[in-house]
Formats: structure tokens, C-alpha cells, sequence
């Protein structure tokens, strides 16, 4: 009979941003979200989940960025929930929106995170967090992370978790996917994109499989960003043992919590937006405004030119919702539209 092992933060590392205070730490609380975040009584999902018109959820600093395509009942990208619902689902897409820590992450009043007796994170159903979908089939980085204020960052950390559709895919199999078996291993990569567009990765196994013991992130697990560096967007990609002539079958989510940045350092490097550039953008307007170059351009992801405009005023309205960088002069900054 195999094992199940579940992964705890250490404590030692769990602490890790508070090291950082006089730099000012900033750690992801969705009860301070300007997204309005109202959940489903029967499954705790976010109700704007399948609105086509929600691009983002926004809280502090951070954009997730969150897509969906109501008619098909289709969404990617971050979504929020507050379900504590651990139990084998009877019907597994009910429970895309639950974890497996049965809640998000408390806080203690100074905004670090509030541990218990064993160095663990204490969690609440009445304390929100985000579900990610990963559908690589949809974009190119459909699981994104921006800044809203055009600033770099620091990462420090963040909290990883299971949900129950996966977890329990993982443990038992289901229609699509078998339950893991010696050398499955299932692991989330974290993309920090530097304002070059050069990349540096951490790796994090949220399932994995040796000797028959199958060991899982149940609980959140905590995740040192710091070899990141710099930074002006995150993205996140699963890959999965478990695959077929389509691509994945192990469902590709994981649930996150309590990211944690700090400003970088210096202006000459802290900053690439407005207070420069003289590159705004107003997200209600969707308007870009420029007042320091007579040419401006806008590119995708991918980096294709997909406008460009020689006024000092245009909207990005027609654009579909993404991540772009608005270039003007010699500076840039990166948005979610």
C-alpha cells in the first residue's frame, strides 16, 4: 500500500519577507482586492469567473490576469475562491475552484503571515485566494502576473497548493488522467520576466511519485522567489509525466496565495514607467497617454507590433485582453489590458 507524504512550509523560510521590511514588502491580501470579489455560496468561486468582461483581478500592486469565453463555460488564467471544500469530488469541474489546505492563508495585524504551533500558515475559509488554470492552448502565457503601478520588483515568496481536482486526479486517476505511479512527477514553473525580456525560473513539484510514496503539496507550500531577481511580470507553466497525443491529462491547476514582493532598489533601475517615460495608462479608459516621444508602439507577448499610433492620446479598447508592452523613446512599460 503506497504512502502519501504532504509537504509543509519550513519555518525558517516562512519569514523570509519579513526580513525585508525596510524595503517595504508587499504581500498579495485579497480582502484589499479593487476587484470586486463576491463568491458562489454552493462552490466558492469567484462570480465573475465566466465573465467575459473581467480581464484581470486586481489587489495592491499585482494584475492577474484572468480570461474566459462565457458561451463555451470556459475560463483561464487566475481565478479567486474562498472554498474549504478538501473532499473527493463527486463531480470533478465543481471542484476546480477548491484547495486542498481548506482555505486561504490569515495574516497577522503587522500583514505577515500568521503561523501556528508547527510553523504552518494558519488558513480560513473566510480569507480568499487565487486558482490557476493553466490552457496553454488558449495563450501564450494564459497564467500571467503584471504590475499595475509600471514599477519593478523584487519576488520574495509565495504560497503553492493543491486543488481538489487535481489532487485527487493525482492520487486516483480519473477519466482523462491515471493516478501517479513511480517517477510521475507534476511541477509548476515560475517565470520572472526582467524589464530585458531575459528570464530566470524557479521549479516546484506539487506532486511527485518515488518507491510507490506518492508526496504532495496538500498543504500550501511555501516557495523562496528570490533567485528571480528583477522583475516586471511573472507567468507560471505546468508540465505533467502523465501526458498523451493532446498534450497533458493531468488537469493542469494549482492554487496560490500570499505572493510577496519588494520594490527594487534605485530609480534607474525600480522604475520604467510614468514618472520617466511620461507613459500612462488608465485601465477604466483603457487610454494610453505619452508625453515625452512623438511615436509610440504596442506589442503582444509574443513580441509582435500590434499598434502603433503617433498621438499623444489612444485607446487600447480594440485590443484583445492580454499582457503588452507600450514602448515610447527609449522607455517602456508593461500592462494588462
Amino acid at each position: 500500500m503506497r504512502k502519501v507524504y504532504l509537504l509543509i512550509a519550513a519555518v525558517i523560510a516562512v519569514a523570509s519577507c519579513a526580513y525585508a521590511a525596510e524595503q517595504s514588502p508587499i504581500i498579495l491580501d485579497l480582502s484589499k482586492s479593487t476587484t470586486e470579489l463576491t463568491f458562489n455560496d454552493e462552490n466558492g468561486s469567484w462570480t465573475g469567473t465566466y465573465d467575459d468582461d473581467a480581464e484581470s483581478i486586481e489587489s495592491q500592486c499585482f494584475s492577474f490576469l484572468h480570461s474566459a469565453i462565457s458561451e463555451w463555460k470556459t475560463w483561464w488564467g487566475f481565478t479567486a475562491s474562498n472554498s474549504a471544500d478538501d473532499a473527493q469530488p463527486a463531480n470533478t469541474i465543481e471542484h476546480q475552484w477548491s484547495n486542498m489546505a481548506e482555505g486561504g492563508i490569515l495574516l497577522n495585524e503587522d500583514g505577515t503571515v500568521k503561523l501556528n504551533d508547527f510553523g504552518a500558515p494558519e488558513v480560513s475559509a473566510e480569507m480568499p485566494y487565487l486558482v490557476a488554470f493553466y490552457s496553454p492552448y488558449m495563450s501564450a502565457r494564459p497564467v500571467d502576473v503584471v504590475f499595475n503601478d509600471g514599477k519593478l520588483y523584487d519576488p520574495q515568496s509565495v504560497y503553492i497548493n493543491l486543488n481538489s481536482y487535481t489532487f485527487y486526479s493525482v492520487l486516483l486517476g480519473d477519466g482523462y488522467a491515471r493516478a501517479f505511479t513511480n517517477n510521475d512527477l507534476l511541477t509548476v514553473t515560475i517565470h520572472g520576466v526582467a524589464a530585458d525580456e531575459t528570464e530566470k525560473t524557479v521549479d516546484v513539484a506539487i506532486a511527485s511519485c518515488s518507491n510507490g510514496d506518492l508526496t504532495t503539496a496538500r498543504g500550501w507550500k511555501y516557495v523562496d522567489l528570490t533567485p528571480l531577481g528583477t522583475v516586471n511580470e511573472l507567468y507560471f507553466t505546468i508540465t505533467t509525466t502523465d501526458t498523451g497525443d493532446y498534450g497533458a491529462n493531468t488537469p493542469q491547476y494549482f492554487c496560490l496565495d500570499k505572493l510577496c514582493v519588494t520594490p527594487a532598489e534605485g530609480s534607474a533601475t525600480g522604475i520604467l514607467a510614468a514618472d520617466q517615460t511620461g507613459i500612462t495608462y488608465d485601465r477604466a479608459s483603457k487610454m494610453v497617454s505619452v508625453s515625452n516621444a512623438d511615436f509610440t508602439a504596442v506589442y503582444d507577448s509574443l513580441g509582435a507590433k500590434v499598434f502603433q499610433s503617433d498621438d499623444k492620446s489612444f485607446s487600447l479598447a480594440s485590443l484583445p485582453a492580454g499582457v503588452y508592452v507600450v514602448k515610447a523613446g527609449n522607455y517602456s512599460i508593461k500592462i494588462a489590458r
